[in-house]
Formats: structure tokens, sequence, C-alpha cells
């Protein structure tokens, strides 16, 4: 029964969610597919912060986790009935797909899904950070007499006891349902949500540019060596590209209807949310996302229907970090006169450069798909291309990091190494979107 309403939660809370956010049914099977992977990834996002909300505030309870989802299940099959009679979108343009792309699309899939099973093979509890951080929270909030103890000042300060915890509130919740069993749970909710970043970027892009472009840029992602790397770890960093995907996806859709749908942003905003609530930096891609729609597209109605849709995961991770989060450690291990020191550093800038360089030629990480990213970039500047809202957020986010990397606290070196393939996999889906939509012209639709 618990797995019955658990399923029904997720289902019918992304599906009242989607339907709240689009104006019209989709109308062509790409369409419905691209509804139905936002239906699954807001799903488990509102599955998962529904479980924190109910365990800050009630406390970790069978009987309160159960009401959560009878919640859960009821708000979207309301939301659902509300927005029974919408119209039907279609595209009006076809395209034929050349078999050998959908031959290496379907190539670079097995190989990825290959390499997953390999890797849960020999690490089952998956690499880097993912036994150490996020099965380790899971571990405590399934296990521990007091859920608190998963954030509490006396661990070591690795665990990062105050980063949000969407991946695993997923994990806990399916153990839960298995009886308290770990095994699988994590290895299977990070190969979906890789599955779900890949479909809800190659989806959104048919949509936008069609089929071939989808197949392009699902094909791009699918052959970047360190994505299947990072699906295999069970890491947070692929759960976040994929709410990053999402609310590029969703802000992409809106800003080309001439309607300009305030439902569709706000969606957006709950999108950039839910990659609030799965790791730090999804904090500074919202940022990113509202600050390059209110100077980048300057139309307010837009940025606040963005923000009405982030505050409820707003408010969550506030409530987290002001109620039971420890300092985070860049931040505990900060001075004003080390800011101002390695600020004025003209040496860590110049290992910053260095550093930066060396990563893009770095074939095993990310094959040569950034020099053929700035190659794009250069091929749009040379055609005097503005950046839309998605391209300029995306490039402040990247900007943001260098003085974010200037002023951290630890050896350069060290903190570079370890996190910048992460930073990259948090964003790349989304650059391919941007990068993709702005080569190519737009698909025209029609309303019914």
């Amino acid at each position: 029964m618990s797995a019955l309403l658990a399923i029904a939660a997720i289902g019918l809370g992304g599906a009242g969610l989607v339907a709240l956010g689009f104006p019209e049914r989709a109308g062509t099977r790409a369409g419905r597919a691209l509804h139905g992977s936002l239906i699954l990834i807001f799903g488990l996002g509102a599955w998962s912060a529904g479980y924190a909300a109910a365990v800050l505030v009630f406390g970790n309870r069978t009987s309160v986790l159960t009401a959560k989802d009878a919640v859960l299940a009821a708000g979207g099959g309301s939301l659902l009935w509300l927005r029974r009679r919408r119209g039907i979108e279609t595209v009006t343009e076809e395209e034929r797909v050349p078999r050998w792309l959908i031959a290496m699309f379907a190539a670079a899939a097995a190989l990825c899904t290959g390499a997953m099973i390999e890797h849960t093979l020999h690490w089952p509890d998956g690499g880097y950070d993912a036994w150490m951080i996020w099965n380790m929270r899971a571990r405590f909030l399934l296990r521990a007499a007091d859920f608190r103890a998963a954030f509490s000042p006396h661990l070591l300060y690795w665990l990062h006891q105050d980063y949000p915890w969407l991946l695993p509130g997923v994990v806990v919740q399916g153990a839960a349902l298995r009886h308290g069993e770990l095994a699988l749970v994590a290895e299977v909710a990070s190969y979906l949500f890789g599955v779900l970043a890949v479909a809800v970027l190659s989806l959104s892009l048919a949509r936008l540019r069609g089929p071939c472009c989808a197949l392009l840029g699902g094909l791009t992602l699918l052959s970047t060596p360190c994505f299947s790397v990072f699906v295999a770890n069970q890491q947070s960093d692929v759960p976040l590209a994929g709410y990053t995907v999402a609310a590029a996806a969703l802000l992409a859709l809106a800003l080309e209807d001439r309607r300009r749908p305030p439902t569709l942003f706000a969606l957006a905003g709950f999108a950039a949310g839910l990659g609030a609530w799965t790791k730090n930096e999804g904090l500074l891609y919202a940022a990113c996302w509202t600050a390059a729609l209110l100077f980048g597209l300057r139309d307010l109605k837009a940025v606040l229907w963005f923000v009405a849709g982030f505050l409820p995961l707003g408010a969550l991770l506030a409530g987290f970090k002001l109620g039971f989060a420890p300092p985070n450690d860049l931040v505990a291990f900060s001075t004003a006169g080390g800011l101002l020191r390695r600020a004025l550093d003209v040496h860590r800038l110049g290992e910053f450069l260095v550093l930066s360089l060396r990563r893009v030629v770095f074939f095993q990480n990310f094959a040569l798909w950034i020099l053929a990213e700035l190659f794009a970039l250069w091929l749009l500047l040379r055609a005097r291309h503005r950046p839309g809202p998605v391209g300029l957020a995306l490039l402040l986010a990247f900007a943001a990091y260098v003085p974010i990397y200037l002023l951290q606290p630890h050896p350069l070196g060290w903190i570079f190494r370890t996190s910048v393939d992460r930073i990259f996999i948090q964003l790349w889906p989304a650059s391919i979107l941007a990068t993709l939509s702005a080569l190519l012209p737009a698909r025209t639709t029609a309303h019914t």
C-alpha cells in the first residue's frame, strides 16, 4: 500500500505541476514524451522536498510520511482535474531523421548504460562523494534515532552537513519502501536521473528545433565521457544537471511562445528551486536565471512568476539552512583578512587561468566538446548574436565561479581539480540546449 501511495504521489504530483505549467496539452509523441519526462523529474523532486518538509516540521515518523504522500497525490490530482480542458498544441513542421543518427544515439545510450552497470558491480556504494555524502546522508536519515544527527556539527566537515538533500531524500524513501534495504535504490535513482537529464534535453530540443537537433543534443551529452562517470558514481551533480536543463528548457519554451505563458515561467522557477534543494550550486543558478530574466528580458511580470515558482523550495532551503544546517566550510574557514589577501593575489589568478586552460583539452573527461562549444560561441560572436536570457544566465553562472574559486579558503589546485568537472556536468546539458537553440532556427507551432 505504501509503495502504491508513493507512486501516486510521484506520478500525480508531477502530472499536476506539468498540467499547471503548460498552457496546452502536447499533441505530438515527442511532446507527450517531454511532458512525461518532466512529470517524472518534477514528481521525484516534489516527493523528496515534501519528505524533507515533513521531517523538518514533524519529525521522521511513518504516519507523517504516509500523510505527505496522500497530500501530494491529492494535490496533483486536483490540479489535473482543474486543467482538464486545456487545448492541444501541435508542431506544424515535420522532419525526416537519418537512421545513422538514430543508431549512433542508441549506441551511445547503450554504452552509458553498460558503463553504469559495470561500475555498479564493482562499487555499489558509488564513487567520489557518493558514499561519503549522499548515501551516507540517506543512511543517517533512515537509521538514526534522531534525524538531526545527519546534520550534526560534530561530524567531520567533509560530510558537508549543510548540503541540501533532494537526492538522499529520494534514496531514503525508496529504501523505506524496501523495509530499510538500501541496496540498488541509490543505483536506480542515479541512473533514472541520468536518463531524465538526457530525455529532458533531447525532447525539449525536439520541441524547439526538431528531431535531428534533439538526437544531436542527446548524443553530445551521452558521448561526454564524464557524464557516464558521474551517473555511475551516484552523485547529485546529475540530478542538478537535470533540474538545470529543465529550467532552461521551460524558459526557452516560454520565451519562444509569443504569448509568454506566465505559468511556464513559474514552472521554470520551480525547477530552479528543485535544483537549489539538490545542491548548494543550485541556489547560484537560480540567482543567475533571475538576473538574466531581469536584465536580458526586462519583463518584470516574467521575473515575478519565476520567483513565485521558486519560493516554495526557497522557503524549504531557508528553513533548513537557518534552523538545522551548520555553517558551510567555505564560510567557516574564511576571514575578512584572508578574503582580501586572496583577492589581491595575482599569482592565484595566474594559477587559476593555467588550470582552466589545461582543463579545456582534458580529453579523458570532456573529449573535444569544450573546444566545440568555444568554436560555436565564436561563430555566434561573429554573427553578432546577442545571448538570450537562457544563454546569459549560463554565462553569468560560469563567470560567477571565477571569484568563487579565487576567494575560497582551500588550496586552489586541489579544490579546482576536485570540483570543476562537477560544475561542468551541472551546466553542460543546459549549455547544449542553449547553444543548439542559438545556432538553429525556431520551429513553428499551432494552437487549437
